[in-house]
């Protein structure tokens, strides 16, 4: 029931709702000790029910955020999203994750001001095909879900044929399955959805054509719940929690070999790096989502800030071979140690996303990962760049 990126009803069927609601409900009625949130059962990975509990990336961050306020929130999965879009803007519920805003909702909910999490609409292909850009699609059948947003990205993209699916597992089935070259939709849900069905073979193709945020949508009258609820997002993202949660829901951990596989390529580029006027050379490696690693050396000029750094080599190499989803990336020195990458090295990672890793050794030969965002700038216990 992933109804967070269609088109709104009609104004005449939600208003008809609503009045069912209002009548369902007189005004106090939700003037209750706990606050109830409404949300989708069927929204992996952001809100679902497990073992007859709520849970989700959505539904972390909310009790994270409340946490320590002394008010309680009680989860109520929605009968379907017609209807709990009435309730929450009758007050029957007060708070519902996974909203993406538009014109109408905004005349009837209110929102914190910080976002949940952002959405990428990108095309999945399946590796096979050889397609290596969104150029390439041109002409070609392109799966998506059935009255989405996708479904007007793909008609203003133009020169593709549209399929429509029901919901995104089968759209994403059909490019397993050869019946479509291509998905698009919101990259989180596809990825959940890839690992779930361990359907490998299925990789992104170019840049996000579109960017959505979901927020929390709160009855309008619920101005202090909002402010609580805004108050506790925003602490979650100076403190890392929301780095935490985020990373558990949409981060492939890598293992020690991974970290130890990544380094040792990153090493074999050493004697391939160019650094006459420092002696320091560097070598990096990134790992893509497709497995795909790419590596090189760094290049220095005859003057300081002329030259090429070793990660952004790699990232270069990366980017022209149409990888783009990058997710573990280690920078070594010139004994093979894993450093922390540069104030701009960090930078360039973070446009690529959150979720990418970064390799470190606190201690010879122990490795462990960081997310880019907690090393902007460097946190308390990031080990410092060694002296060559």
């Amino acid at each position: 029931m992933q109804r967070k990126l269609t088109f709104m009803p009609g104004l005449l069927s939600l208003l008809a709702l609503l009045a069912l609601a209002a009548l369902a409900a007189p005004p106090g009625a939700h003037a209750a000790e706990k606050k109830i949130c409404a949300f989708d059962r069927a929204f992996m990975p952001f809100s679902f029910v497990r073992n007859q509990q709520p849970t989700g990336f959505e539904i972390e961050i909310l009790q994270a955020a409340l946490e320590g306020s002394g008010l309680g929130i009680e989860f109520k999965p929605m009968r379907s999203w017609d209807q709990g879009q009435a309730e929450l803007s009758s007050g029957v519920v007060h708070i519902a994750p996974g909203i993406t805003r538009s014109d109408l909702r905004d005349k009837l909910f209110i929102y914190p001001d910080t976002p949940t999490v952002e959405l990428g609409i990108k095309f999945f292909v399946n590796r096979a095909s050889l397609i290596r850009n969104v150029e390439q699609l041109r002409g070609q059948t392109v799966a998506t879900r059935r009255g989405s947003v996708t479904q007007g990205l793909l008609q203003v993209f133009g020169g593709v044929i549209v399929r429509l699916y029901d919901d995104e597992e089968k759209a994403l089935e059909a490019v397993q399955a050869g019946d479509a070259q291509a998905y698009l939709g919101p990259d989180k849900i596809a990825w959940d959805i890839i690992a779930r069905r361990d359907m490998k073979n299925l990789v992104v193709v170019g840049a996000a054509l579109h960017r959505e945020s979901l927020y929390f949508a709160l009855y309008k009258e619920e101005t202090g719940l909002r402010d609580l609820v805004d108050r506790g997002l925003k602490r979650l993202m100076a403190d890392g929690g929301y780095d935490r949660i985020y990373r558990k829901w949409f981060v492939p951990e890598p293992g020690s070999q991974d970290m130890s596989d990544l380094a040792a390529k990153a090493a074999a580029e050493l004697p391939m790096a160019y650094a006459p006027r420092t002696g320091t050379p560097r070598a990096a490696a990134v790992l893509a989502r497709s497995g795909a690693v790419y590596a090189a050396a760094s290049v220095e000029g005859p003057r300081e800030g002329i030259g090429v750094t070793a990660l952004e080599s790699a990232v270069a190499k990366a980017v022209g071979a149409g990888d783009l989803e990058l997710r573990l990336a280690v920078v070594v020195d010139a004994k093979g140690r894993a450093v922390p990458p540069s104030g701009p090295e960090r930078d360039l990672l973070a446009g690529f996303g959150r979720g990418v890793l970064v390799v470190l050794e606190p201690n010879p030969g122990e490795r462990e990962a960081w997310m880019v965002p907690t090393l902007l700038p460097f946190a308390p216990g990031v080990p410092a760049r060694p002296e060559d």
